[in-house]
């Protein structure tokens, strides 16, 4: 091991059957938590999910300050019982519904005008979990934007509840926090307060 801060001293280190002499800077390395971080940040990797080595340091960057939070969150709440996977699991959720709110309270039939050169995503293939929040500020109805490659005038996509009814019925407004064709009205407000719609 190269070490600039450790001289090459030994130490003694307690085991099972007795005592062993090990180097420095294998004994703060062991003792100080860095071979448990890295233990941690094995069970779950993030950098194994791409290719790019570029992106594979971001995601290693990013691992490494989650487990940081993950320890001062266990240093301030000392009697907290939460395991890493389960911290990991509600950091992952609470990205996952989190979104930004209009500070002016909109009514859920208010349209906003997005700019010209904002593209409509496409809808996802399933609801999304912030669906039945119940915080209504965040929903709110905009006009879809056509791309370069749309021949018609008024962009148009079919109504997520008229699809699941089986009707066919196109609209020009989706919600903007979920992402899906909605109708003004009946069709916007059954989807977010009801579950099954």
């Amino acid at each position: 091991m190269v070490s600039t801060i450790h001289n090459s001293s030994m130490v003694n280190v307690q085991r099972r059957h007795g005592q062993v002499k090990k180097p420095l800077c294998i004994f703060k390395y062991n003792m100080k938590g860095v071979d448990r971080a890295n233990q941690f940040l094995g069970y779950y990797s993030l950098p194994r999910k791409t290719v790019k080595w570029t992106k594979k340091v971001e995601l290693w960057l990013i691992n490494c300050a989650i487990f940081n939070s993950f320890t001062v969150f266990k240093k301030v709440n000392r009697n907290s019982t939460l395991k890493y996977k389960a911290f990991l699991l509600k950091l992952a959720k609470a990205w996952a519904t989190d979104a930004t709110v209009a500070a002016v309270p909109v009514s859920d039939t208010d349209v906003v005008q997005p700019g010209p050169s904002v593209r409509t995503r496409r809808r996802p293939q399933v609801d999304p979990p912030g669906r039945l929040s119940g915080d209504m500020r965040k929903h709110i109805l905009v006009k879809i934007v056509k791309s370069e490659y749309c021949k018609k005038k008024h962009p148009s996509r079919q109504c997520h509840v008229c699809t699941e009814h089986k009707k066919k019925s196109r609209t020009a407004y989706m919600c903007n926090f979920c992402v899906m064709p909605l109708h003004k009205g009946e069709c916007f407000q059954r989807y977010h307060m009801c579950k099954h719609f």
